[in-house]
């Protein structure tokens, strides 16, 4: 079976180059068994399938089944995404269901195999539906705010996934590459120690512009509930103006967050902008990478 011609991939605000990718990552399909388990979990035929942009921890392909029908198949089979975080296939399950009950344009779960026992490859699959529109590297702002709050404004008390910060056990002392290490020490301190209170609400995690979709400038969806849980939703804000601020610069960030406070009449805490910046593993802190991140660890500072 070949891939149809006509589901070329368009053009993704988070493309990577092939070669930063996951060795797992870099040629991805859709095997025989996976196919099988979709034709029993569907009752339809794949007839044809293509590789979808923007996934860097999974892979994600969009599917054309023989009944006339689009899905979306992601599986999990990066290693080393599922060695730390066991609990993620089964939390995006969690949090579609949740997010779909509560209205929200998400895709809604038509399958899924959490431990790959069901499909034999012990490799996590997830089936949902397909959503239409795409990503853009910096659409509306207003609108992008809209999409930010209509998901916090959702009460998240019976989701049954917490907020916990990434790297704090690993994230302990500036990074060996850095020239400031001043900074460094009182941003790690001021992460660790001093995180404010906060509202709890349902938060995606990883919003930002390359998993919001739009066609003809309204929004279709959001994508990738991977890591969503009930937490503070000044996290999504700081994500996703880190995003904006590499996709467009500074003064795009800035808008989206005033956009936000003036929609929701929340204040923005600039801790999350710090702990944005540093919720990573060791092997983020390239040469390259602390020029892009030192200038942004002192802005937060400076707010704080």
């Amino acid at each position: 079976m070949r891939q149809h011609p006509s589901m070329a991939a368009a053009p993704h605000p988070n493309r990577r180059a092939l070669h930063t990718l996951p060795p797992e990552l870099r040629r991805t399909t859709v095997p025989p068994a996976v196919r099988a388990w979709i034709e029993r979990e569907t009752g339809s035929t794949v007839a044809a399938w293509r590789r979808l942009a923007g996934a860097s921890s999974t892979a994600v392909h969009g599917l054309r089944l023989s009944d006339g029908s689009r899905l979306v198949l992601r599986r999990f089979v990066w290693p080393g995404f599922v060695a730390e975080e066991p609990i993620a296939p089964q939390r995006e399950v969690d949090a579609l269901r949740f997010a779909h009950r509560h209205g929200l344009m998400v895709p809604e779960v038509v399958a899924a195999d959490v431990d790959g026992s069901a499909v034999g490859d012990a490799i996590p699959v997830l089936l949902m539906t397909f959503l239409p529109g795409r990503a853009v590297a910096v659409p509306a702002l207003a609108r992008l705010a809209e999409v930010a709050a209509t998901i916090h404004a959702v009460p998240a008390d019976d989701l049954g996934h917490e907020y916990f910060p990434w790297y704090t056990s690993t994230m302990t002392a500036p990074p060996a590459g850095t020239t400031r290490p001043e900074l460094w020490e009182r941003a790690l301190d001021l992460w660790h120690n001093a995180m404010p209170a906060y509202r709890p609400s349902f938060i995606h995690r990883d919003f930002h512009p390359g998993n919001v979709l739009w066609s003809r400038g309204r929004p279709t969806g959001v994508v990738d509930w991977v890591a969503a849980c009930r937490g503070p939703w000044g996290c999504d804000i700081a994500h996703c103006r880190d995003n904006l601020i590499s996709l467009s610069g500074i003064e795009a960030a800035d808008r989206f967050l005033a956009e936000y406070e003036t929609l929701t009449g929340e204040s923005y805490d600039p801790f999350w902008e710090l702990a944005s910046e540093l919720e990573h593993g060791p092997s983020r802190w390239t040469s390259a990478q602390l020029a892009v991140s030192q200038p942004r660890l002192e802005r937060a500072l400076r707010r704080l």
